[in-house]
Formats: C-alpha cells, sequence, structure tokens
C-alpha cells in the first residue's frame, strides 16, 4: 500500500509527513539544512513488514529555490531507498525462526543443522 508524504515549506524548516499521523514528521532546519538519516530511516523504514511504497505529494504551489532543492533531493533519496529494498526480505516476517530455517532448508539442501 502507497503511503504519501506531504511536504511543507514552515518558516523554520521543511516539513515531511506522513499523511494521517501527524506525529511522522521528518523535519530539516532552514537554518543548517542538515539532513538526519537517523531520523529518515526510523520515519520510513525502521521496522517495516513489507517493501516500502511512498508517494511524496508535491505541494499545490510551485516550489523554487532552496524549497525546491531541498523537496527533489529527499525525493531522489527516498525513490532510491524504496528501489534498493527488495520485496523478498520480507517473504519470512512473521514465521517463527524455526519454521523460517526450515523453509531455507528446503530451498538449499546444503543448509545443515548445527
Amino acid at each position: 500500500m502507497t503511503k504519501q508524504i506531504n511536504f511543507l515549506d514552515e518558516t523554520n524548516a521543511y516539513r515531511f509527513e506522513l499523511k494521517g499521523n501527524d506525529d511522522a514528521v521528518f523535519e530539516i532546519s532552514k537554518d543548517t539544512l542538515i539532513f538526519n538519516s537517523n531520523d529518515f530511516y526510523r520515519l520510513f523504514f525502521k521496522g517495516l513488514e513489507e517493501k516500502p511504497e511512498y508517494e511524496l505529494v508535491t505541494p499545490d504551489i510551485e516550489l523554487k529555490g532552496q524549497a525546491k532543492h531541498v523537496f527533489d533531493t529527499v525525493a531522489a533519496i527516498l525513490k532510491k531507498a524504496c528501489d534498493s529494498i527488495d520485496a523478498d526480505w520480507f517473504k519470512n516476517v512473521g514465521i517463527p525462526p524455526t519454521e523460517s530455517c526450515e523453509d531455507e532448508k528446503k530451498l538449499d539442501p546444503k543448509i545443515e543443522e548445527k
């Protein structure tokens, strides 16, 4: 399911908010323009149970200058990160470890019990 991310050009920061969750916000301060990769990861990628799909919603106003640069840069980072995630990474999510190991043994008979 695709989750939408709204972009807001606030007085002191650029905000990226997960639609439907007002507490889920990633900010880039206009004073420093520091991109905190840890905050970005925690908001958009930590604890996923399926391949993420995000849509960065373009604001109704035309973005210019620094705001456009920040929006485009975050959009590119988000796209590249999502594209690099393989959906197969999540195929055993929710399966108890013993069952997951059994599945791997079926796929590769060379795996032996230790």
